[in-house]
């Protein structure tokens, strides 16, 4: 029998030539004679750490780190498995041990700030990241990953900048890498208004992979800035009959199969978070444009639709519907499937209806809202400033403003090219500590579950620009309304909130209100385009990880009931 020594010289130059199953058949020989051979356990983890699925590099590594506690190159490899699983708080702890033995070796600094950002310790993370750059300036990886930092952080120049650094230092022949570089790169210029650079770079991924549907969406959403609406529907419409009917399984025993239906040219109600993987199959079906000869289901037969349980809609926007809103209707009546927000009823959340439809409710601050044509605008005489002015159909705070005379408006209408806009009028709701509160409820079969609040300290309020999770107090105050909402809104405002719940009439949807000193709620919109996800880090915000959760049970008990009672 041959020695171990012997055993692992010849598995290493197996190992060092590619030859992996024989080094593999020699680590595990010498560990059958010495089962504590720590070159063997290293390097059989290390051929076994790139397995999908597989536990028994994990094992190899911690019994090579009960003898050496402190090889770094094995810490490093550990690092790297629970990084891989998602157990970055662990990652991060092996890194930072392995760096103190290996500071000049750049992968680990690059994999610490992947690992702290996804922690959403976005400033550790750029620390590390520029190290990394610093030790190693032509490791594309690392200027990639320091390049989604500065994205999350909205330095989206810098990100830009890093991104087109990455590709500088990524090979031609690496082409899933160019292209996923390729993909940051569009992203960042797009939100850092380089629309040309943006669209360059989706061209280019197109030329190496013509189908990738992530290039097609963000060039649609770029010719659509650049208002080449021609162009961005045809792509829309082939992205639709490239993606057919796309089906996710559940990762369990499914309860049910939903189907959801949304159209080219429309804003889709956000679904990735509402509908429980484990618990429920779901079928996207994305109906091609009504002008289209294979309108509306493009490849798909219509047999392939009659297998889901339940329909529902994501034409969520009165303005954006993608002129679609009669084949859901038609499609939903020849399947005979129970249908979650039936468009007629999503046909009443547009903002300019806000003050019919809830204007009468006790405790509710409703604001004018009016409609207007670029061809005729306000008139300077009757122009009732301070107001909110934003193209019709438009979310997330997309081209607002606040606006104070005539002249602001003038001045709008010139830099926004857009046809027709809404104009609101502006409630000041500065509040305590001089901020300013946006509240959002999600309403689940017309019952309201608090998803989040917004703290800032400038009127446009918005969940990313509040940066929440950089104060302590703020958290605090979120914590308390998303525990106990009512207690925080009180007996009367909290009753303002189910009114509006129950008079929006929809199966999904929300409201942003704020909550004025006197106890009224004042509105701000109320549809079904409000977003849910769970993307935060627990460790930061462990109360979000107890109530949102909360959000998807309610939507999966609203779909058994749907499925069960018809």
């Amino acid at each position: 029998m041959s020695s171990p020594d012997v055993l692992l010289k010849s598995a290493l130059a197996h190992h060092r030539d590619g030859r992996l199953i024989e080094a593999e058949t020699l680590y595990r020989r010498a560990l059958e004679i010495d089962p504590r051979q720590p070159l063997a356990l290293r390097m059989l983890g290390a051929i076994l750490m790139d397995r999908p699925g597989d536990t028994e590099a994990d094992a190899l590594f911690r019994r090579h780190l009960a003898m050496e506690p402190d090889n770094h190159l094995t810490l490093y490899c550990l690092g790297r498995l629970q990084q891989g699983k998602g157990q970055d708080k662990e990652a991060v702890a092996l890194f930072r041990r392995a760096a103190v033995g290996l500071p000049d070796l750049a992968s680990i600094l690059n994999d610490l700030g992947v690992s702290l950002h996804r922690l959403g310790q976005r400033d550790e993370a750029l620390v590390a990241l520029d190290q990394a750059v610093d030790i190693a300036p032509l490791l594309g990886q690392a200027h990639d990953n320091r390049g989604l930092v500065l994205y999350d952080c909205r330095r989206f120049k810098e990100a830009a900048e890093a991104h087109r650094l990455a590709l500088s230092h990524t090979p031609i022949d690496a082409v899933p890498r160019r292209i996923a570089t390729l993909l940051h790169f569009a992203n960042a210029a797009d939100e850092g208004d380089e629309l040309e650079t943006a669209e360059q770079a989706c061209r280019a991924v197109l030329d190496i992979a013509p189908d990738n549907a992530t290039a097609i969406e963000r060039l649609a959403g770029i010719l659509e800035r650049w208002h080449r609406d021609d162009e961005a529907i045809s792509l829309c419409n082939r992205l639709a009959r490239i993606q057919g009917l796309t089906r996710t399984e559940a990762t369990q025993r499914h309860d049910a199969t939903v189907l959801l239906l949304g159209s080219v040219g429309a804003s889709h109600v956000p679904t990735r978070y509402l509908f429980d993987p484990a618990r429920f199959a779901t079928e996207t079906l994305i109906l091609v444009s009504p002008d289209q000869p294979d309108a509306p289901l493009g490849s798909v037969a219509f047999e392939d639709l009659t297998r889901a349980d339940l329909i529902f809609n994501m034409l969520g926007e009165v303005e954006r519907n993608g002129g679609q809103v009669e084949a859901v209707k038609t499609l939903a009546a020849r399947l005979g499937k129970p249908l979650l927000n039936p468009p007629d009823r999503v046909a009443r959340t547009g903002r300019d209806q806000a003050p019919v439809v809830f204007g009468d409710i006790p405790g509710l601050v409703v604001p004018e809202v009016r409609l207007m044509t670029r061809n005729k605008s306000v008139d300077p005489v009757n122009f009732a400033g301070p107001q909110l002015v934003r193209p019709c159909g438009a979310h997330g705070g997309q081209d607002l403003a606040l606006i104070e005379t005539p002249s602001d408006l003038t001045d709008y209408l010139a830099k926004v090219p857009h046809d027709r806009f809404l104009l609101t009028a502006f409630h000041d709701f500065k509040g305590a500590g001089e901020c300013y509160r946006k509240y959002r409820f999600i309403f689940v079969d017309r019952q309201p579950f608090p998803y989040h609040l917004a703290i800032a300290e400038t009127w446009l309020v918005h969940y990313w620009r509040a940066e929440m999770g950089r104060s302590n107090w703020k958290k605090q105050e979120e914590e308390a309304f998303l525990t106990d909402w009512r207690q925080v809104f009180g007996p009367r405002a909290a009753a303002t909130v189910d009114q509006v719940a129950q008079r929006l009439d929809l199966d999904y949807g929300g409201m942003d209100c704020s909550l004025l000193p006197n106890g009224e709620v004042l509105f701000f919109e109320a549809n079904a385009c409000m977003l849910v996800h769970l993307d935060e880090a627990e460790d930061e915000f462990p109360y979000k990880h107890r109530a949102v959760p909360r959000i998807r049970d309610a939507v999966a008990h609203m779909v058994r009931a749907r499925i069960t009672h018809g």
